[in-house]
């Protein structure tokens, strides 16, 4: 468990070098994102830094006090935002149930946890009627790599096992599609042929750069992808 967290804290430092990414991520369920706001997983702020804009109320979560200490020092100045702890090993905390959000935001997270149909569940638990998941998981299991297994992750999903534990849990799947479809070759050759279990430093500045490149993509409806993003309403 040091290690991971090691690497992980690594990898959370490498991507907030990396805006441009980090927005185009953002951008993909931007729409979804209603005024009252749960991230589950915010580590440093990479994602909730677009979350809190607009006047949102947010509620940035992590179960790792030190990404909440970051949290508290980079955001907790801001009206309407919160820092909060939501283990998905565990039961929704109560007063999030009474009081449901409109938009529960999990990206890179819900590959952490072992019973992720409970994990699905207890998001769900604090979402009002009609309010959005939006969720964002590593994609295609020929890709579970070196990388994968150093950060603790359990699987790498198929759109099919996506959108079915999403209706498992009672979800309306809106939309499950791939995400950065440019990076699949290079996680390919670090984690299955090299067996790195870091992101080479080189590697994420370059993508970062080609970001302009990369959204064409969009253009496309790119047939694989690093990750896949879902849209779910809760019904």
């Amino acid at each position: 468990m040091a290690q991971e967290s090691q690497v992980l804290t690594a990898t959370l430092n490498q991507l907030s070098e990396i805006d441009r990414y980090n927005l185009w991520m953002f951008e993909q369920f931007a729409a979804y994102v209603g005024r009252r706001v749960i991230e589950v997983g915010a580590g440093t702020g990479n994602i909730t830094q677009f979350l809190q804009a607009h006047h949102r109320q947010v509620i940035a979560t992590d179960v790792m006090p030190g990404y909440r200490q970051a949290l508290a020092k980079r955001f907790g100045h801001l009206p309407n935002f919160q820092i909060g702890q939501f283990d998905l090993t565990q039961a929704a905390p109560a007063e999030w149930r009474a009081e449901p959000v409109d938009t529960v935001v999990c990206l890179n997270v819900l590959e952490h946890i072992e019973d992720d149909l409970f994990a699905l569940r207890q998001m769900q638990s604090v979402l009002a009627v009609e309010g959005h998941l939006a969720l964002l998981v590593p994609a295609h299991r020929w890709l579970y790599g070196a990388f994968d297994r150093a950060v603790g992750h359990f699987r790498r999903y198929t759109k099919e096992e996506l959108a079915g534990k999403l209706h498992g849990v009672g979800f309306q799947v809106r939309e499950v599609k791939y995400f950065n479809l440019a990076a699949v070759l290079p996680w390919l050759v670090n984690g299955r042929v090299l067996k790195r279990a870091h992101l080479p430093k080189g590697q994420v500045s370059l993508v970062d750069r080609l970001v302009p490149l990369l959204k064409l993509e969009r253009l496309i409806g790119p047939p694989c992808g690093l990750s896949l993003i879902a849209i779910a309403r809760k019904q």
